[in-house]
C-alpha cells in the first residue's frame, strides 16, 4: 500500500514531500526491523527514490499538475503508474541479472504477471487519497487510513490462505520427491505428464521429452516400458527390464486411474520401483540354493564313488602289467583306463566346485600368472594352432596366484576347444572405475543362443565330453575374489569373456 502513499503525494504535494516522507518511514522501518542488513535498506530506499522521481517527471511532461487532483486529467496519472511499474520491473530485473543472467527473461515476465493487480490497485487507492488530500486532508487521510486497513485485514486473510495452500502443494511435491518410487501423472484432458524426483533420475528426462518419446514410431529400446504407459492399461507389479545406457534396470511397473474428488477419472498414475538390487539378490540366492544341492550331491557322489574306482584302478593296473599287448587290445585295457581317468577328473571338479577353498590373497601381476600356463610363450605363440596375444596394463592386483591360474587355464582351454584347436586367443585389459577388466576373446564359433543364459550353471555345456561345470568353478572362483565374469559379446566370429576384478585400494 506505500506505492499508493508516494504516488498520491507525488499527485497533490509533489516530488519535495513524497522524498521525505520515504526518508522518514524508512529510517522508522530500519529501526523496527533490524533482522534485514542495512544494505537491503539503502537499496530499497535507492529502489523507490528512483521510481518516485521516475514517476514525478513522467507526470509533468505528460501534462500533469500537481495540486488538486484533476479526473479529467488521467493520462498524467496512468502515464507516472506506468513509469513506477516499468522503473519497479527494470530495477528489480537488474538485481536478479547479477546472478541469474540466464533466467532473467523468465524472473521479469513472473513479476510482472504478479504485480500488475496490485499496481492497478494502487493506482486506485492513490486516485482516492488525491481526492480526499486535495478536499480535505485531515478527514482525508483518517478515511484512507480506515479503508487501507480493512484492506490489509482482506488481504492478510487471503495471503495466508495462499500461503497455506502453497505450503501444502510445496510439501506434498515434497513427498512425492523423497519416494524412491517413479511417479508420473497423466492429464487425460490436456494430455500431460508430470514427473517426481525419482523417475526424472531414473528415466533422464524431463515432462517434455516423455511426451515425445511416447510419440516415436518404430522405436524398439525399452519398448515394454513405453507400452504400458501409453496402453491406459490398468496394471500391477509388471516386471520389465529398462535399460538406461550401458546399465539394465529390471523395474516393477503399475498403472492407475487418478480420481478427482468426485470420483471422477482426470488421468492415470504411472508408478514403478528399481528392483535391480533385490532381482540380483534373488538370481544370486538361486545359484546358491542350486551349488548347495550340488554341492550335497557331489559331497556324497565323491565319497560313494572313489572307493569302489580305487579297486577297479588297481585291479586294472594290475591287468595293464600282465597282459600281453594283444590280450590289452582285446579287451581294452587303454581305453578303460582313460575312461577312469576322465571319471576321476570328474569328481575332482565336481569337489573343486563345492568346495573351491578361500584364495590366499597376495599381491601379483596377471601376467606373469599368464606366463605359466602352457600355451602362453611370450605374449605370441603357437601351441597346436592356436596363438595366443596378452596386451596386459602392468597392474598389480590382490588375487590368489593358484586359484586366478586355474580361471585363466579353464577359459583358455574352452576357447581352444570351441575353435577346434586353430585360432587366436586375445587377452587384453583396461581399467574401469575403481575395478581391473580383462577380456578374453576368441575366433571360435560362438555361444548356441539356447545356452548362452545358462553357460554358468552347473552341468550346461554343448560339449559331448564336456563336464559342465569349468565356467562353474570358474564364476566362483572369481567371485570369491570379490569380482564376476559375464559373457561381454558372442556372435559367429568369436566370444568375448569379460572378468571384473577391484583394484586395489592404494592402487
Amino acid at each position: 500500500m506505500d506505492s499508493s502513499i508516494y504516488l498520491a503525494t507525488i499527485f497533490v504535494f509533489g516530488i519535495e514531500t513524497t522524498l521525505i516522507l520515504l526518508f522518514f518511514s524508512s529510517f522508522i522501518y530500519a529501526i523496527f526491523d533490524r533482522k534485514i542488513a542495512l544494505w537491503k535498506h539503502i537499496f530499497n530506499f535507492s529502489m523507490y527514490g528512483i521510481m518516485i522521481s521516475g514517476a514525478h517527471y513522467v507526470f509533468l511532461l505528460s501534462g500533469g499538475n500537481i495540486g488538486v487532483f484533476n479526473l479529467e486529467s488521467l493520462v498524467p496519472y496512468i502515464m507516472a503508474l506506468v513509469s513506477y511499474y516499468t522503473i519497479n520491473l527494470l530495477l528489480i530485473g537488474c538485481f536478479f541479472s547479477l546472478n541469474l543472467s540466464e533466467k532473467l527473461l523468465p524472473i521479469i515476465k513472473e513479476i510482472g504477471r504478479e504485480s500488475i493487480l496490485n499496481y492497478l490497485i494502487s493506482l486506485v487507492l492513490a486516485f482516492i487519497l488525491a481526492i480526499l488530500l486535495g478536499e480535505h486532508p485531515v478527514f482525508g487521510v483518517i478515511i484512507y487510513t480506515f479503508v487501507i486497513v480493512l484492506l490489509s485485514v482482506a488481504f492478510k486473510k487471503h495471503f495466508n490462505l495462499y500461503e497455506e495452500m502453497s505450503q501444502d502443494r510445496i510439501y506434498r511435491q515434497q513427498i512425492l520427491d523423497s519416494l524412491p518410487v517413479g511417479i508420473i501423472t497423466v492429464d487425460n484432458e490436456a494430455s500431460n505428464y508430470s514427473l517426481n524426483t525419482a523417475a526424472m533420475s531414473l528415466l533422464n528426462m524431463e515432462s517434455n521429452d516423455i511426451k515425445e518419446r511416447i510419440h516415436v514410431f518404430g522405436e524398439r529400446s525399452n519398448q515394454q516400458f513405453w507400452d504400458i504407459l501409453k496402453s491406459k492399461e490398468i496394471c500391477q507389479n509388471v516386471k520389465i527390464r529398462y535399460q538406461k545406457e550401458e546399465t539394465c534396470h529390471h523395474l516393477l511397473v503399475s498403472q492407475s486411474e487418478l480420481l478427482d474428488q468426485e470420483k471422477a477419472l482426470i488421468g492415470r498414475i504411472f508408478y514403478f520401483i528399481d528392483i535391480t538390487d533385490t532381482y540380483e539378490l534373488e538370481k544370486r540366492m538361486h545359484h546358491s540354493e542350486k551349488l548347495a544341492v550340488l554341492g550335497e550331491l557331489a559331497a556324497g557322489a565323491a565319497h560313494e564313488i572313489r572307493n569302489p574306482l580305487t579297486v577297479i584302478h588297481g585291479f586294472l593296473s594290475l591287468m595293464k602289467q600282465s597282459f600281453t599287448e594283444s590280450d590289452k587290445n582285446k579287451y581294452q585295457i587303454p581305453l578303460l583306463l582313460k575312461e577312469f581317468d576322465r571319471i576321476n577328473s570328474i569328481i575332482e571338479e565336481m569337489l573343486l566346485m563345492v568346495k573351491p577353498g578361500a584364495p590366499i590373497i597376495q599381491k601379483v601381476f596377471l601376467e606373469d600368472i599368464i606366463a605359466e600356463i602352457p600355451f602362453n610363450n611370450e605374449h605370441a605363440s603357437v601351441h597346436k594352432g592356436i596363438i595366443l596375444k596378452v596386451e596386459l596394463e602392468r597392474v598389480p592386483l590382490m588375487l590368489d596366484p593358484k586359484q586366478m591360474k586355474q580361471v585363466l587355464y579353464n577359459l583358455i582351454r574352452n576357447s581352444s576347444e570351441a575353435m577346434n584347436g586353430k585360432g587366436t586367443i586375445s587377452i587384453f585389459s583396461k581399467q574401469y572405475k575403481n575395478n581391473y577388466q580383462i577380456f578374453i576373446k576368441d575366433t571360435g564359433s560362438g555361444i548356441h543362443p539356447e545356452i548362452k543364459s545358462t553357460i554358468f550353471n552347473p552341468f550346461s555345456t554343448s560339449k559331448e565330453t564336456g563336464t559342465g561345470l569349468g565356467l562353474t568353478i570358474v564364476q566362483r572362483i572369481i567371485e570369491n575374489h570379490d569380482g564376476k565374469i559375464e559373457v561381454f559379446e558372442s556372435t559367429d566370429a568369436g566370444t568375448t569373456f569379460v572378468i571384473t576384478l577391484p583394484l586395489p585400494k592404494n592402487n
